[in-house]
């Protein structure tokens, strides 16, 4: 057998089809993602990655210059396609009870893998300040939305609108005016007001069993 014809040990075991440079790269940051929901952070390494990937490791640096990078474009990818979720939701001509069941849900399927996955790269301080910009940029458009949203339907001034709309979705509240209620006045309301409607519409229910 000739010289040319022999194959590497690493050449053998890692089976190469062809991809456009969009599916490859899709395919070393799901392995990435893998990795990071298993094992976090710390471990993951470039090697780990091209063989999670099933790839050469000089394949993964000709599309990431370095593990940083990497996780920089996974943390990217996560929070837009969570983002998009929502725009999508906010988009369809939904009553306002509808449109908020739906951005309710998509935060509760979010927080299984999706959540897991941006909250365990933001343990990473260096990966969290560099997309600190893109994160906030990402939550000003949904928070304007849906802040104009409550607004319109109710008769709450905006600012505290926005520390509602805050802490329902998860957000870091945002300075508000020095005269506005605090945050656990704010949340407060907003529990007693849902226990109040739950016991509007539920409450017969259970009337009805002691009867």
């Amino acid at each position: 057998m000739s010289t040319a014809s022999k194959k590497s040990p690493q050449a053998s075991t890692i089976k190469r089809s062809r991809m456009t440079p969009t599916d490859r790269t899709t395919e070393i940051l799901n392995a990435a993602v893998r990795l990071v929901l298993r094992d976090g952070t710390s471990r993951l390494t470039m090697d780990a990655v091209a063989q999670a990937a099933g790839v050469s490791k000089a394949l993964v640096y000709t599309y990431f210059p370095n593990l940083a990078t990497l996780l920089q474009q996974v943390y990217r990818r996560e929070n837009q396609q969570l983002h998009q979720q929502y725009l999508e939701a906010l988009a369809e001509p939904y009553s306002f009870e509808s449109m908020v069941k739906t951005t309710a849900h998509i935060s509760r399927v979010a927080q299984s893998e999706r959540q897991l996955i941006i909250k365990r790269l933001s343990s990473d301080p260096v990966l969290k300040r560099s997309m600190a910009k893109e994160d906030l940029k990402n939550r000003v458009g949904i928070m304007a939305f849906l802040v104009a949203e409550i607004v319109e339907h109710f008769n709450i001034p905006p600012a505290i609108a926005h520390q509602a709309t805050a802490l329902a979705l998860g957000y870091d509240p945002v300075t508000v005016k020095a005269d506005a209620p605090s945050l656990d006045d704010v949340w407060g309301a907003m529990i007693v007001g849902a226990m109040r409607e739950l016991e509007k519409r539920y409450g017969s229910q259970q009337e009805q069993k002691h009867e």
